[in-house]
């Protein structure tokens, strides 16, 4: 026990924690505050997501990158229920919503742009490491959320826009499983890079 609370505060998952929870009770308050609609828009529930996400990237690298690849701990399958643990808080939270009047809705579409988006900032993380893991989910939401973006039959637009498609969208569905799958085991298997030394050292 001692060694996960160790683990979490090295990763600066209790202030993750706090600022998703945030982030997704402020999409709520507003759409219960601003609309009469009892669904919460598609646009709003992904940004909501999507800096849910961010958050959560901060939290996929500890201080020490060395330690993180020491083949003493097996880091793979903690790294892979880091990210699933992430994915069952995120849609925890917004299942909540269910029994208010505001809801985010359909609640597959939830669950399949969180398991997206996690799994595209876990690809950036493993690629440019967790402190520009943000660029890809921001970047992918902020054109999905574009007034031209819109529920389609083209296999393009619904891959470009795959995070305001309605549920049972073939292509959309299909792009989250790959980004998901693809990210979790990218960063199960090589995790972060390790930074130089001197990123890491405080300075003398």
């Amino acid at each position: 026990m001692r060694f996960l609370q160790l683990h979490l505060r090295s990763r600066r998952v209790p202030l993750a924690l706090a600022i998703v929870t945030t982030l997704i009770a402020l999409a709520w308050a507003l759409s219960l505050a601003y609309t009469d609609s009892a669904t919460i828009n598609a646009r709003t529930a992904s940004l909501a997501i999507m800096l849910s996400v961010v958050a959560v990237g901060s939290t996929l690298d500890g201080a020490d990158g060395a330690l993180d690849h020491t083949m003493a701990v097996n880091w793979p399958v903690r790294r892979a229920g880091h990210l699933l643990l992430a994915a069952v808080v995120i849609t925890a939270l917004l299942s909540l919503s269910m029994v208010t009047d505001a809801r985010y809705e359909p609640f597959a579409v939830m669950v399949r742009n969180t398991a997206g988006l996690l799994g595209l900032t876990a690809l950036g993380a493993t690629v440019l490491g967790a402190a520009l893991s943000w660029i890809a989910p921001l970047t992918w939401t902020l054109i999905a959320v574009l007034p031209i973006m819109v529920p389609s039959r083209d296999v393009k637009t619904q891959v470009a826009g795959w995070l305001i498609q309605p549920a049972g969208t073939t292509a959309a569905t299909a792009c989250a499983v790959v980004l998901a799958v693809t990210g979790l085991l990218a960063y199960a298997v090589r995790g972060c890079p390790v930074r130089p030394v001197s990123e890491t050292s405080p300075d003398q």
